[in-house]
């Protein structure tokens, strides 16, 4: 078995609500299976009431593997409840977020709120480190309303005396949202400062980006997030970077369209289809041209197939757009087409 203090890769998919579906893990999956995936951002308080509405988020598949759930929530016995029953689901960790600055995650005191809180963030962790026999893990911005490196490494310092696994750092502090340059200086802060392993995750955009910011920050793994919604084949491209294989690769940019809107109709009740189909097409959509004006005509929608044709009609109209081709060699990668 390997050490707790030992990460199962270098490249995780983000935990983002309504997004990380089982469709999106299982293409991210089929295009590179040495991924480390994260569930939705779920709420303990409905892991730990067994709620049955929340059953489609919480489900493992066996291509999750390795598999991390993450939730949400500020009662330490309700998160510890919950780590408890997600454990015993056989994932590879269960993950604490401090790092949501979703206004109504953040005025019930969760999420990003609980930087502000150094001992309520510490009875979570003690509370959930006793509950789960998995891993633990915390994904957490560098602050709350401005980047302090003192309070910063204070806390990471009490994460992992805690005994907290790894952490995930998204360099910006919450109030900014996802606004400025992601600040990955603090990543190689928290790296120096901590001996558990560091993810880094924020701005990564490009193959070439992921793979400078892992090297010059120095940490052991990095999180993607939008782009690998948009982009669910950005993981292939970076593994083949580092590995430096030569490698000519072709994505169909149009069958990816469907077959992920195909994965949610198969694997989420038709109450969540609109909502799951929404989100992924936002981000996929800018793949091509028209995209603004495709997703307009999708936003509409709520049935799947209808989707589905929607999209089949767009590429027919714009058969140059259904196919993209990669090249990696020698350490670079280009696009062919």
């Amino acid at each position: 078995m390997k050490s707790m203090k030992n990460l199962l890769g270098k490249l995780f998919l983000a935990p983002m609500a309504e997004t990380s579906t089982p469709a999106l893990r299982r293409v991210i999956k089929e295009f590179s299976p040495e991924v480390v995936l994260f569930s939705e951002m779920l709420s303990a308080g409905a892991i730990a009431a067994r709620a049955s509405h929340n059953e489609p988020m919480d489900r493992k598949y066996d291509f999750d593997d390795p598999y991390i759930y993450q939730i949400v929530g500020s009662n330490p016995h309700v998160m510890a409840e919950a780590c408890a029953i997600l454990s015993g689901k056989g994932c590879y960790a269960v993950d604490i977020n401090m790092g949501c600055p979703n206004h109504d995650i953040v005025k019930r005191g969760q999420g990003a709120w609980l930087l502000t809180d150094l001992e309520k963030a510490k009875q979570i962790i003690r509370s959930c480190r006793k509950a789960t026999r998995a891993r633990l893990s915390v994904k957490m911005r560098t602050g709350w309303d401005g980047n302090d490196e003192n309070n910063f490494v204070d806390f990471i310092a009490m994460l992992e005396n805690e005994g907290v696994d790894f952490i995930t750092v998204h360099p910006r502090y919450a109030k900014l949202g996802f606004r400025r340059t992601a600040d990955w200086r603090l990543v190689a802060l928290a790296k120096s400062r901590v001996s558990i392993p560091i993810i880094g995750n924020g701005d990564i955009d490009t193959p070439d980006t992921g793979i400078a910011k892992l090297m010059d920050s120095g940490c052991d793994g990095i999180m993607i997030g939008r782009e690998a919604v948009k982009s669910p084949w950005i993981f292939k491209l970076i593994s083949d970077l580092l590995s430096d294989r030569a490698n000519d690769f072709t994505v169909d940019v149009r069958e990816t369209f469907l077959r992920t809107l195909g994965y949610i109709k198969q694997y989420l009740p038709e109450r969540l289809h609109r909502s799951r189909c929404h989100r992924f097409c936002a981000y996929y959509a800018k793949n091509v041209y028209y995209g603004h004006e495709l997703f307009t005509m999708l936003r509409k929608e709520t049935s799947i197939c209808i989707m589905q044709k929607i999209i089949h009609d767009y590429f027919l109209r714009n058969p140059h757009e259904a196919v993209r081709q990669y090249q990696v060699k020698k350490g670079d990668m280009f696009e062919i087409n």
